[in-house]
């Protein structure tokens, strides 16, 4: 399994990031650049080995539906202790809960409830 970085165009006279080539161009024409961004923190940089670097993002695959997460998803940590994902299966002990959710504020330094984590995009 890779992590993907995503690509970004930036404005080449006021620096802005646009998702679109076309946005990029249109907002101070003619210069654009591509940037790739981090999938944790979503900084910007000129080259995709950077983003990549930039927070020490891993990636890991639910084994039971094939969905990749980054190393800041709440997800990424329920695989590492229940074996898969709250997407595919949010049926968890209590113990298992609490391990995620503390694995989780440990790594991202934030505070989420597993099953609100849930709704969120986190996919790699």
């Amino acid at each position: 399994m890779s992590i993907k970085v995503k690509e970004r165009h930036r404005c080449g006279s006021c620096r802005t990031v646009h998702d679109s080539i076309e946005d990029a161009k249109e907002c101070c024409a003619p210069t654009i650049t591509s940037v790739y961004v981090c999938p944790a923190c979503k900084g910007s940089h000129d080259d995709p080995d950077k983003a990549l670097e930039c927070c020490g993002v891993e990636g890991i695959r639910c084994p039971s539906c094939y969905r990749d997460y980054n190393s800041a998803s709440i997800h990424f940590q329920a695989i590492k202790v229940a074996g898969h994902c709250n997407i595919c299966n949010p049926l968890l002990t209590v113990d298992q809960q609490f391990a995620i959710e503390d694995m989780h504020y440990e790594q991202a330094g934030q505070r989420l409830c597993l099953h609100d984590g849930a709704k969120e995009e986190t996919h790699v």
